[in-house]
């Protein structure tokens, strides 16, 4: 299976990648911990209460949560026979969607996200056992499918079960700075972007941008910059028969070798052995990277 779109079964979610925890069984857990990724918690069954950012936050079956996961949490408390479906998605994914302000927001702002309306039960049952499957193909659908997802969530409502929380003087500002820079790459993604422009487009001196960005989201704005573009380009890969020169460059990338080098770095792949291992052969099956 390409590691580019799921990745299951690690001890720690990679940070540059969709990620599907293989097991759908909660258990409690016995220290709190972090990461950079947006976490998505399909309740199946049961119920739990965790330890969210100083909080205890209930969730119960049918529940649709998420939460970024740089707010230091763990799972306390959990109920017998207690089953979800646990989700990473890389925050350059989440950030790029077109999501609302508010949203985006708090989540960054550390808010535990509860849609509105209840999960259909064998929607999570059926996008874990195809990520399981190790179908690059079903996988990148059920990736797209979460995007939907989470676009919805927005439209038909969510609350924030955080939401008593303080927020440090400055802080819901902080967040709307680094929520418009992250939007202003994704917008400007294909061409030249210097990290003046980035700050300009928020009104803040370039060295105060770049270290709130930083500070933020753990990486620089290179960084998300470059993770951005290769997301593009995988999307392109998976759907298109353009020419992969052709590709580096309408994903923003200034070369083809420099495009080559970050691929491969991320991916462990070439790009066109990327995309050879995601094209079913004549008789149907996906052959391995």
């Amino acid at each position: 299976m390409t590691q580019s779109l799921i990745t299951q079964g690690a001890s720690e979610p990679p940070l540059h990648v969709f990620w599907a925890g293989r097991s759908t069984t909660m258990l409690p857990m016995a220290a709190v911990h972090a990461h950079s990724q947006v976490e998505l918690n399909l309740m199946l069954e049961g119920a739990a209460i965790y330890s969210f950012g100083g909080l205890e936050i209930e969730a119960r079956a049918g529940e649709f949560l998420l939460f970024w996961g740089a707010v230091p949490h763990r799972t306390m408390e959990v109920a017998p026979a207690t089953n979800f479906v646990c989700l990473y998605v890389p925050i350059e994914m989440f950030l790029a969607l077109p999501l609302s302000a508010a949203l985006r927001e708090t989540v960054l702002g550390g808010g535990m996200i509860a849609a509105r309306d209840p999960i259909e039960l064998d929607w999570p049952m059926r996008l874990h056992r195809e990520l399981m499957s190790g179908d690059p193909g079903l996988a990148e659908l059920d990736r797209l499918e979460i995007e939907l997802r989470l676009r919805r969530l927005d439209v038909t409502g969510w609350i924030n079960r955080a939401a008593s929380q303080a927020v440090p003087p400055g802080g819901a500002g902080r967040h709307a700075k680094v929520c418009a820079m992250a939007q202003f790459l994704t917008s400007n993604a294909t061409g030249r972007v210097s990290a003046g422009q980035v700050a300009g487009a928020v009104g803040l001196h370039p060295n105060y941008a770049m270290s709130l960005f930083k500070n933020a989201l753990g990486m620089t704005l290179g960084d998300y910059l470059t993770r951005y573009r290769l997301h593009l380009a995988q999307s392109m890969l998976l759907g298109g028969t353009r020419d992969v020169a052709s590709i580096a460059f309408e994903s923003g990338f200034g070369s083809v070798s420099r495009f080559h080098e970050a691929f491969r770095r991320r991916f462990g792949v070439s790009p066109h052995r990327y995309r050879r291992a995601t094209r079913p052969d004549r008789s149907g099956r996906v052959s391995a990277p």
